[in-house]
């Protein structure tokens, strides 16, 4: 999910949340059905003398508990984009700040690079100085895309204002000399 936040100062930010439906109670409340289940399962079994099955649904109880508690580390990642003035900043981490990339707002270039044959998600990148920072891993493809518009337009949007106007050209040059000055002067 991406949530999208202007402030007064020009600031705009792009928090990205994966998608999840379950929160940490409620994933605790889940383990502690499928562990009673189990666990009655369990005892049956060991009343009619398998107790041999007793270590293995411990095995299985331990083995659902690394998984959700997985899950639940996973849904708990934020990715957040900044553009601040000269600056776009990406921080990721779980409650606080893990990984910080700061790359040159106005030398910075988003590329969405899809699979070929389409049996993988797209990679979203800001590409920068030979730096790569992939952003929107959590994200589905629609939304992975629609986040790379909004990247480019805020990016495109501030160089455009930054962006100096050509000079006039001077009356009398040939037509080689003026496509040599204004292909100069435009650099976007």
């Amino acid at each position: 999910m991406v949530t999208y936040r202007q402030f007064d100062s020009g600031e705009c930010s792009f928090m990205l949340v994966p998608n999840c439906s379950l929160g940490w109670a409620w994933m605790k409340r889940v383990f502690l059905f499928f562990g009673l289940c189990l666990a009655a399962v369990a005892t049956y079994f060991a009343y009619l003398g398998a107790w041999l099955v007793l270590p293995f649904a411990g095995l299985e109880l331990l083995i659902l508990g690394i998984g959700i508690y997985a899950n639940a580390r996973w849904g708990a990642t934020r990715e957040q984009v900044s553009l601040n003035g000269n600056r776009l900043r990406v921080m990721r981490g779980r409650g606080k700040p893990e990984e910080v990339a700061c790359l040159p707002r106005h030398w910075t270039r988003i590329k969405l690079r899809k699979d070929p044959r389409g049996w993988y998600p797209s990679q979203l990148l800001l590409q920068c100085h030979g730096r790569t920072v992939e952003i929107g891993k959590a994200l589905v493809e629609s939304e992975r895309i629609q986040l790379a518009e909004d990247l480019s337009a805020r990016l495109s949007f501030h160089a455009g204002a930054l962006r100096h106007k050509p000079a006039p050209i001077p009356e009398g040059l040939g037509t080689a000399e003026q496509k040599i000055q204004t292909t100069n002067l435009n650099y976007g």
